[in-house]
């Protein structure tokens, strides 16, 4: 008896530790020391705001925190650009989500509030660009050369035999 008494208390220890951990981060323990081993060492601090964000993957956060400088604002322009982030616009082309945040990686320190639109038309463009600095440093000669309807030709003279 004593021994099943020492069992059952031992079971709801056991059970109201297992209660008691903090089981918010979605990603494995392994997938966390990984991402934490490879990461920028003052990236660190951003790790729970990346984590957060429910489209990034571990793959993903990975990728940001060691591949860049975060700060609060490049925080903000991720989470608003993985919102614009469809998948059936984006997988019509060819292109996942990963593609994306590689774009968004390589474009972070020229992206804004008010250019987010442009970068996802650009996205959108099936090419194998990742850096689209000179449309994102001036947006309104990039949407004005992307509508403009005068004809172009390839060649200017033509010559007949």
């Amino acid at each position: 008896m004593n021994l099943m008494n020492f069992v059952k208390m031992l079971q709801g220890l056991v059970f109201s530790t297992e209660a008691g951990i903090n089981t918010k981060f979605r990603f494995s323990q392994s997938e966390i020391n990984e991402i934490l081993a490879n990461a920028n060492k003052e990236n660190i601090k951003y790790f729970e705001s990346l984590a957060n964000i429910k489209e990034l993957s571990a793959f993903d956060v990975s990728y940001l925190m060691s591949g860049e400088k975060l700060d609060e604002r490049k925080i903000e322009i991720i989470k608003a650009a993985c919102k614009m982030f469809d998948e059936k616009e984006f997988s019509a082309l060819g292109q996942t989500f990963s593609d994306f945040v590689f774009r968004v990686s390589a474009n972070i320190n020229l992206l804004n509030e008010s250019n987010l639109e442009i970068f996802k038309e650009l996205v959108q463009c099936k090419n194998e660009l990742y850096d689209f600095s000179k449309a994102l440093k001036n947006p309104l000669k990039a949407k004005h050369a992307r509508s403009r309807k005068t004809p172009a030709y390839a060649f200017e003279n033509v010559f007949v035999n």
